[in-house]
């Protein structure tokens, strides 16, 4: 993997704060077309929209990606996944308002310009990022992109919770336009996070000699103290392979992934009491600091892990890169060094040791 010069570093950092914050209008001048469904011959250094048939939303229609093509099939990936909550029985899935995005949308190109607002991907030449190839997966399933099932909820709707199956089919569609993509970072903020790490082998597998790394933006794996065998039920949750403990422990699943992926760069940034994870998680009011520094120390304590942790009970961080530092380390630059593979990325804002 070619080094980023800490130009290239800044602006890719840039490029992901981007991808988080993105709020309000489409990200050309020119008018937007969909793209014909499953083709990804899109036009170069624009958002399309591309449905994948065989796909499907919550409600049952077809599902896709974004997709922003630099014109260098041989180029970099940059996949990012979409959060916004999730549901797993008739009380969360009719919840109002609403605990999880899109239960009932018909993605669109419309729709997909709102989702990428103001992002302008910006290809300098001579940068790694000249080649890049720009992916944004919506969230739509409320299943942490991971369920492979359809369940009829008593007294409520029926969800397509089919995020895992809807992921394995966009691979495969991105891996027959893009074979040759020799490094692939994957992100996510929230229930993308989480969906980033369920399906990181899906990508590992379709590019075995690709360099996959993994970002996580508010999405820890903690134990979940409720509704975790419940949510397995209504989603029929598609595990990593090989994962021993996932039934029974959500934190296994990223050990699965960790120990899979020795040689990609894993990491999470976090709020040591974030309240809406304790919210979802089961936890309610009691704050969920030692919950979370027992993940950093005995599940982050790998070679190729690290955390970004900051006081404080807010959720995600990416929108903040350049405000928000940690003993002296602004985020965006942290995060710059992930991207960029800088040997001197180090974990901040924890004691490794008790």
């Amino acid at each position: 993997m070619k080094r980023l010069s800490l130009a290239e570093a800044a602006l890719a950092a840039a490029l992901v704060a981007l991808v988080i914050a993105a709020t309000a209008c489409g990200s050309s001048n020119e008018p937007s077309v969909d793209a014909p469904p499953g083709s990804l011959e899109t036009p170069v250094d624009r958002w399309s929209f591309v449905a994948i048939n065989g796909t499907t939303c919550a409600n049952g229609s077809t599902a896709g990606f974004g997709l922003d093509r630099s014109g260098h099939d041989d180029g970099e990936l940059f996949v990012y996944f979409a959060g916004g909550g999730a549901c797993w029985d008739t009380a969360t899935c009719t919840a109002q308002p609403p605990v999880a995005v899109n239960l009932d949308v018909t993605y669109t190109q419309q729709k997909l310009d709102f989702d990428v607002a103001q992002l302008t991907i910006e290809r300098q030449p001579g940068t790694l990022l000249q080649n890049t190839n720009f992916v944004f997966v919506p969230y739509c399933t409320a299943d942490l992109h991971a369920g492979t099932t359809v369940t009829a909820y008593p007294g409520g709707p029926t969800i397509h919770h089919t995020g895992g199956d809807n992921t394995q089919a966009f691979v495969q569609a991105l891996h027959d336009k893009f074979p040759d993509a020799t490094q692939i970072w994957l992100a996510g903020s929230s229930a993308g996070g989480y969906g980033a790490t369920f399906n990181m082998h899906r990508f590992s597998d379709a590019w075995p000699a690709a360099h996959v790394d993994l970002y996580q933006d508010s999405s820890p794996f903690i134990p979940m103290v409720s509704s975790y065998d419940t949510l397995q039920a209504a989603w029929h949750l598609a595990f990593p392979p090989g994962c021993t403990g996932c039934e029974t422990s959500l934190t296994s699943v990223f050990d699965a992934v960790v120990a899979a992926h020795p040689d990609s760069r894993i990491a999470l940034d976090t709020w040591d009491n974030d309240q809406i994870i304790a919210a979802y998680f089961g936890y309610g009011a009691t704050p969920i600091h030692d919950v979370q520094l027992d993940l950093i120390r005995n599940h982050f304590n790998k070679a190729h892990t690290r955390v970004f942790v900051a006081p404080g009970t807010q959720h995600t961080m990416l929108g903040q890169l350049d405000s928000l530092a940690v003993n002296n380390m602004l985020l965006s630059l942290w995060v710059a060094q992930w991207f960029g593979g800088d040997p001197d990325w180090r974990s901040v804002g924890y004691s490794p040791t008790p």
